[in-house]
């Protein structure tokens, strides 16, 4: 019997860079829903989208930054055990601290650490296999 295909949530401001992380997750066996904004990703989830870990960038286009959606994601009972996963360009060392806090699985900066090598660690945290 065959695995159902993991799902990530990607939130990324960047067009380009969305395309890129999904198209590469989409080659790694993933399914993949998007959004470019805090609201928009919190009203996926509210319509019932299984999602099994998000990748999150910590700024997004709309008035919620990442802080914001991991603080509504871990007050939620039906999302807080959720894997969130931060991967951002620039996030000070006392927001890493408080994204651990709310319990984020790991964060990254982007310019540290190659797209394979963050989903080889999404991958390895989900089970080893995406399907």
């Amino acid at each position: 019997m065959k695995k159902i295909a993991k799902t990530i949530l990607v939130l990324e401001d960047e067009k380009p860079l969305l395309k890129v992380i999904k198209d590469k997750f989409e080659t790694e066996g993933f399914n993949v829903v998007t959004a470019r904004a805090a609201d928009q990703a919190l009203d996926y989830l509210k319509e019932g989208i299984k999602v099994d870990a998000v990748w999150l960038d910590h700024y997004l286009f709309g008035k919620h930054n990442g802080l914001d959606f991991v603080t509504a994601l871990k007050k939620h009972r039906s999302w807080k055990n959720l894997p969130v996963f931060v991967v951002s360009n620039t996030v000070s060392m006392d927001k890493v601290q408080t994204y651990l806090k709310l319990g984020v699985q790991k964060c990254y900066t982007k310019v540290d650490f190659r797209l394979d090598q963050i989903i080889a660690d999404m991958k390895k945290f989900l089970g080893g296999n995406s399907e």
